[in-house]
């Protein structure tokens, strides 16, 4: 660190306040000033872009720091900057182009959360994404030279390779073996000059070249002191390779290696995991997914904040145990262990000292894929490159049909340790590996699996998201236990596997319709010990999903403190927080409940305009949500410093589901205050009393279409009719039905049936009975597209069975029916259905039937006979007007009107309100869950 110093840019006149070099990374100019502080980010902009003469490093990170104008005046300075309050924000880019930090206002806290702030901003984005264009074109051409020479000679090489991987013989097969060459390269260039390590260059023969017999022998000297995780695997690669290719192979990736030294890529988080990830086919059903570091860094600042340790205490700490049993590159779990570091060397704590002892213990991993286990051993070991180490806790997991010697005839990977009685097994019997420090890894007897139950203090996982059901591919089996070629019979026994793990382990959550990763959080339950946290990656269906019902309820009793963080914007990639999903997902944090405690009756759902940009925004937008008042109001706006908005929060129950992914705040203060029979309208300080009930006050669900159109499995009527085209039946049909979506057609209160049921041989009696519990003029819309379709809810002309896309509803007196579906295409009653329904897919909410009943809707119990009789009258009014898709309700003067009718006209509230019904309207219709980003949309 550099102070008021002349010269630093190499050119006379500009003296930055603090120049902060951290390792290798590029500098920081800190820029202070006392308050007011006028000018201090002009100066601040004014360092953008020059280069640094030392290191000659462009400055592409300022920090523009505020001072308290007492410290002028303090008698003991150093005890006043300790007690003082800073604030400060981040300038990253250049002049002509950069991004401010937070956007508005300033960032504030003691010299420490400064000094943390600084530590995160000392990461170069753009050194970052040179780095991995560096490597990913260096092991794209190595893995190119390999597989030519290997078409003119022989496949030999090619089959050992992807033997020693674990995989098929592919490109990625071949990129993957060469990304863990160059992940060696680029190690050894880090440990250079330690231990005796000699540069890579002084490996060269007489030609220039890298000589491989020297590599080889410089390896295995290396292996003496440490490092099997990561030099064993790129050894037995290397061997692999014919000599004549071996030699400009290796001299590629180790121009690779010294790229990435020029540029300081050496010490940048997880290049080769992000690489690795790129080079994975088997996404589909390996549903492999990297977790961007962005993202583990603010799923493990909700975490790692919250465990029960003295950061001070360097014994305490190296006792606690933190595990990802779905590792991949070990993202995640260097995400908690910098974290963990950090907190110790901020307490006044050597974290070096820390090392050896969390690699040996404290840090728990395993996956199935040796390559995603060698990237996690080296990523965490490149935290303190220079420390040895013995035996690490990371293993290989056994997947697919295992050798008959082995213990388990067929192996799910770590999913297996569900399994009590395989908590502790010896590697050898079973066929995992465990990735050592110090020495070879096979044949070790002795060593075992320690993954008891509730030994974590933290399970921190991304786990896999593939559903064992065939939906997705009509070849497939059971696509979840599809990766790595397993055949037909090996993902049917596998499957067969995790059903008799699950019939003897008791209460499960693990749903074959929500996924592998549903059995993941069995998984996360099971190792996680009472007052441990665990921090999951989840689909965002976890939120709302019928299949995850059991899934929250687990959460919700068992736990406390529970966080669900969502992204409130469009775009399916936007909405996740790893890369390449497609998918929307949800972050879950919670602490898992001591014995006694009570079980918790709210979650803070954080709802995110966008997922953070970088690794200070990620820390900034955690420490936000932790801060949250526990007992303050029920929504707000989550604030990053004194005014910039990183999103919503809203307090509910779990299981409620509702208020993941809205993006204003208010929105959700009118739902909430609405299932309390209170109507809380923006710009009004009273709220209003409405007749609201559950829809299952009322009458009952009619059922499930498999139970009126079905087979069974060996091809019996599961229900009593085929269902024709309207068309083709008879006039008038004696069974019509309402069946299939046509959103031109549904445009009006009433819709005609598009199908009639043909009554299938035998069934004539079943027929009559089921029309009694099927038929209703009162139909509910099961998959809302809410950005093209117009109703929740809709009466066909007379009696009709509900089929897949419009389940009917049967009331208890059919005179209910208008004011019901009167309300139930309201604002508040197209909300109501968004509220309850799942929001997976954007513009679109879906309701289970089993879900349907506990829609809010007005209870016509509590209407006077004549507001019945006016119910009548406003459904004449109404029936035939036609309304916009429920996405433009902004717009739609239909939808205006009915607001009207209903709220005014029928339940008598005051005239008053109809600004607030606009400005509600066009508040719900500019939320993304609404609109999808379609074209229609609200233009805020």
């Amino acid at each position: 660190m550099t102070a008021e110093q002349t010269d630093v840019f190499g050119h006379r006149g500009l003296r930055p306040d603090v120049l902060v070099q951290l390792g290798g990374a590029p500098p920081i100019i800190l820029e202070t000033e006392f308050a007011p502080a006028s000018t201090v980010e002009e100066d601040a902009r004014a360092r953008l872009g020059e280069l640094a003469k030392d290191s000659g490093y462009e400055i592409e990170q300022v920090v523009a720091v505020r001072l308290d104008a007492a410290l002028r005046r303090a008698s003991d300075l150093p005890a006043a900057v300790e007690a003082a309050r800073v604030e400060w924000c981040v300038l990253s880019g250049h002049r002509g182009h950069f991004v401010r930090w937070p956007d508005r206002g300033w960032l504030g806290g003691g010299i420490d959360d400064l000094a943390r702030a600084i530590e995160e901003v000392s990461l170069s984005e753009r050194l970052v994404a040179e780095g991995l264009t560096i490597l990913e074109q260096g092991v794209r051409q190595a893995a190119h030279l390999l597989r030519a020479d290997a078409a003119e000679t022989s496949r030999a090489g090619l089959e050992a390779t992807a033997r020693l991987l674990h995989q098929e013989d592919s490109e990625q097969t071949s990129r993957m073996a060469m990304a863990i060459i160059a992940n060696a390269m680029t190690f050894h260039t880090t440990l250079a000059g330690m231990h005796g390590i000699p540069h890579l260059d002084s490996l060269r023969g007489a030609s220039g070249s890298i000589l491989r017999p020297r590599l080889l022998q410089c390896w295995r000297d290396i292996l003496r002191i440490n490092y099997w995780p990561i030099f064993k695997i790129a050894i037995d690669l290397l061997l692999t390779i014919r000599d004549a290719p071996a030699l400009t192979i290796m001299d590629r990736l180790a121009d690779v290696a010294h790229e990435l030294a020029r540029i300081g890529a050496t010490s940048l988080n997880d290049l080769s995991g992000r690489l690795f990830q790129r080079l994975i086919v088997d996404r589909k059903f390996l549903a492999t997914f990297y977790t961007l570091p962005n993202s583990a860094a603010l799923l493990a600042e909700l975490a790692v904040p919250d465990l029960d340790v003295d950061w001070g205490d360097a014994s305490a700490v190296q006792k606690m145990r933190i595990g990802d049993l779905a590792c991949g590159t070990g993202t995640l779990l260097l995400a908690a262990y910098q974290g963990v570091l950090s907190r110790h060397r901020h307490a006044g704590g050597d974290d070096a000292k820390l090392h050896a002892r969390m690699m040996e213990r404290g840090l728990v991993a395993a996956d199935i894929m040796p390559a995603a286990t060698h990237l996690t051993a080296s990523n965490l070991s490149g935290t303190h490159p220079g420390i040895t180490f013995e035996r690490t806790c990371v293993y290989t997991m056994p997947y697919g049909r295992q050798p008959q010697e082995r213990e388990l005839p067929i192996a799910i990977g770590s999913l297996d340790l569900l399994d009590e009685g395989h908590a502790s097994m010896a590697l050898f019997g079973t066929g995992q590996r465990q990735a050592r420090g110090d020495r070879e890894d096979e044949g070790n007897v002795d060593a075992r699996v320690e993954i008891p139950p509730e030994c974590l203090d933290l399970a921190i996982m991304n786990p896999p998201f593939t559903r064992p059901t065939n939906h997705e591919s009509t070849t497939v089996p059971v696509p979840s236990f599809a990766g790595f070629d397993t055949s037909t019979d090996e993902q049917r026994d596998m499957s067969r596997r995790l059903n008799e793990i699950g019939r003897y382990m008791g209460p499960r959550v693990g749903n074959g319709n929500a996924g592998l990763a549903s059995h993941f959080v069995d998984l996360a339950h099971a190792k996680t010990k009472s007052g441990g946290l665990i921090a999951l990656v989840l689909p965002a269906s976890f939120a709302q999903g019928g299949s995850w019902e059991a899934a929250r309820a687990l959460i919700e009793t068992e736990y406390e403190d529970i966080v669900v963080v969502s992204i409130a914007t469009t775009g399916n990639t936007d909405l996740a927080f790893s890369a390449d999903t497609g998918m929307a997902e949800v972050l879950l944090v919670a602490k898992k409940r001591r014995a006694g405690g009570s079980a918790t009756r709210s979650t803070l759902f954080a709802n995110l305009k966008r997922r953070p940009k970088s690794l200070l925004e990620a820390t900034d937008v955690a420490r936000s949500i932790r801060e949250t008042p526990r007992d303050g109001e029920r929504t707000g706006w989550l604030l990053v410093g004194d005014s910039s908005v990183a999103g919503s929060y809203v307090r509910d129950r779990l299981s409620s589901a509702g208020a993941a992914g809205i993006r204003n705040p208010d929105l959700a203060s009118t739902m909430l205050a609405l299932g309390e029979g209170d109507l809380k309208l923006p710009r009004r300080k009273e709220t209003l009393d409405v007749p609201i009930t559950r829809l299952s006050e009322l009458g009952n669900r009619g059922p499930i279409d498999r139970d009126l159109v079905g087979r069974d499995s060996r091809g019996s009527p599961r229900g009593p009719w085929d269902m024709v085209g309207y068309a083709e039946a008879e006039t008038p049909p004696t069974y019509p039905a309402l069946w299939a979506h046509q959103a031109p057609r549904e445009r009006c209160l009433v819709v005609e049936p598009d199908r009639a049921g043909r009554v299938r041989e035998g069934c004539h009696q079943a027929a009559v009975d089921r029309w009694k519990s099927a038929a209703s003029q009162l139909h509910f819309n099961r998959d809302f597209r809410i950005n093209s379709q117009s109703l929740s809810a809709c009466l066909t002309p007379e009696p009709a069975i509900g089929g897949r896309a419009w389940p009917s509803f049967l009331l208890d007196r059919a005179e209910w029916e208008t004011p019901v579906v009167l309300w139930a295409n309201t604002t508040l009653g197209l909300m109501s259905f968004w509220w309850k329904g799942s929001r997976q897919h954007q513009g679109r909410a879906s309701m289970t039937l089993s879900r349907l009943p506990e829609l809010l809707v007005l209870d016509p119990r509590q209407l006077g006979e004549g507001q019945i009789e006016k119910a009548q009258e406003l459904f004449v009014e109404f029936r035939n007007r036609t309304f916009l898709p429920a996405n433009e309700a902004y717009r739609d003067p239909v939808r205006a009107d009915l607001d009207q009718a209903v709220l005014v006209r029928l339940l008598g509230l005051p005239e008053g309100i109809e600004e607030s019904l606009r400005l509600l309207r066009d508040q719900w219709c500019a939320e993304p869950s609404v609109h999808g980003g379609k074209g229609t949309r609200i233009m805020v």
